[in-house]
């Protein structure tokens, strides 16, 4: 068995003297084996079995770790997925750790506490992602499950994911009586509302501060391998004059539903998505829109897959909307480059196979969605990363381009975001990711503070003086 680095460690050691915490460190620093660690010692000294949650997406890869991180066999730890009546057979062995995604876990506790009531320790790999919204049904059913389950270890680098109500349900989990009369006291003490009773700021992050003090430990990503080395490049595009006129249609009512929907943790309006799809791909509106060949943001990429094709080194192109992402791959096959497609349409075998074929060197380019991808996958291999669209989150910008920042660095790793320059909508949401950063970054100053914007007008001025070019950073 690999032997724990010192701070994984003292993380399990944090672990073992609170009944219930989280660990908080960066994506990339090693949550994942002090945890088996953790479940580890539970049965071999206590008797306790585990539950351990998370993305569907990470099953195969945890159950690899916690075999390499523990003294476990592999008869000892089983995957809960399928049917109904697959899921009561995996419950029914005796395995001593039960791996299951989150809505697995929250759907069928009952059923798993009935076959083993000794199940009394739950670890939540990706927390945020799994039970970030304080009263989704979903929340509530793993809420009252831990009515019955002593331990608990939350995993998550992102815990403040773009608004303070992400981290209630982890306060009702390890200190319910600092909020003793539920959510509607979290809001009150930390959500300034308008007449309307939406919610306009998040104030107050001293207790929130503080609870994550007592409960969580952390290990950053720069004390884990010194400063990490990117470099962030925005490049301005030009919208064709037809796609342009279509999108200015809908961008006044589109700004007025993202502001509406950001700090809600909302879906956006209809308008929003609308502007955001001529943004991406017009092409699919028919005519007369069908007649753009190439978007500027598409153009702009034609120059970073000929330099992947000349160098063949590989490249990572993150997009939040399946069309746009299909057509990256039709333009980058037509450069004779080999593609993976990772997204929501995507089965979990041929992600997993993509993965493997990618870090294998058998694929030049994957095309991407950052909700898919930015957990569970270990890019280390690749040197530029490209973003053609970010949705609203500054967890998913971090997490994806972190793929490519596994340990340490030789050299810096190229971040591009492709961006309209003459478009309220993509400069709102570069605002809205960096008001998320600096919020988290209230809560705990130890997470990196975007600056999205800032970067992105530094670029634009430099690239009118002339001082600047692709050939900088090629």
């Amino acid at each position: 068995m690999p032997e724990l680095r010192d701070y994984q460690i003292a993380h399990l050691t944090f672990y073992m003297t609170k009944k219930r915490c989280l660990d908080l460190s960066d994506p990339g620093t090693g949550k994942t084996p002090p945890v088996c660690a953790y479940m580890s010692y539970h049965w071999f000294d206590l008797k306790n079995r585990s539950v351990w949650t998370m993305p569907k997406s990470l099953l195969k890869k945890n159950l690899e770790e916690l075999l390499l991180f523990s003294e476990f066999k592999p008869e000892d730890v089983i995957i809960v997925d399928g049917t109904k009546k697959q899921r009561a057979k995996q419950m029914q062995s005796d395995a001593k750790v039960f791996l299951m995604g989150f809505d697995c876990f929250s759907n069928n506790w009952q059923e798993l506490l009935h076959y083993h009531p000794d199940v009394n320790v739950h670890a939540c790999d990706e927390l945020h992602m799994g039970y970030g919204g304080p009263t989704s049904n979903r929340t509530l059913n793993m809420l009252e499950a831990m009515k019955h389950i002593e331990y608990f270890v939350g995993m998550t680098g992102t815990i403040i994911n773009g608004r303070l109500s992400s981290v209630f349900p982890c306060i009702q989990l390890c200190d319910p009586k600092l909020y003793p009369h539920g959510y509607d006291q979290f809001e009150m003490q930390h959500s300034l509302k308008d007449t309307y009773g939406n919610t306009v700021a998040w104030v107050n992050t001293g207790p929130i501060s503080k609870f994550l003090g007592r409960f969580g430990v952390r290990q950053t990503f720069e004390k884990a391998y010194g400063k990490e080395k990117k470099a962030i490049v925005i490049e301005q595009c030009d919208m064709d004059p037809k796609q342009y006129e279509a999108y200015k249609e809908f961008e006044e009512t589109a700004l007025l539903e993202l502001e509406d929907s950001w700090l809600e943790g909302t879906l956006p309006g209809v308008n929003f998505i609308r502007s955001r799809q001529l943004m991406e791909h017009p092409q699919t509106f028919g005519e007369p829109l069908d007649r753009i060949k190439r978007t500027g943001k598409e153009e702009q990429m034609l120059i970073h897959l000929e330099h992947a094709r000349q160098t063949g080194d590989p490249v990572v192109i993150f997009s939040a909307l399946v069309p746009s992402q299909e057509r990256i791959v039709a333009i980058a096959e037509s450069f004779q480059l080999r593609v993976g497609l990772i997204n929501g349409n995507v089965s979990m075998k041929r992600r997993n196979d993509i993965d493997a074929m990618f870090r294998a060197g058998e694929l030049d380019v994957v095309v991407a969605s950052p909700a898919t991808a930015s957990v569970g996958f270990n890019w280390g291999h690749v040197n530029h990363v490209i973003f053609t669209s970010l949705d609203c989150l500054d967890s998913s910008f971090v997490q994806a381009y972190r793929r490519a920042i596994r340990g340490v660095r030789k050299i810096p790793l190229l971040i591009t975001i492709l961006k309209y320059r003459n478009s309220k909508i993509e400069d709102r949401v570069f605002g809205i990711i960096d008001e998320k950063s600096k919020l988290a970054s209230d809560v705990d100053a130890t997470n990196e503070r975007l600056d999205l914007q800032e970067t992105g007008r530094k670029r634009k001025h430099m690239e009118k003086k002339g001082t600047i070019g692709m050939s900088d950073f090629l």
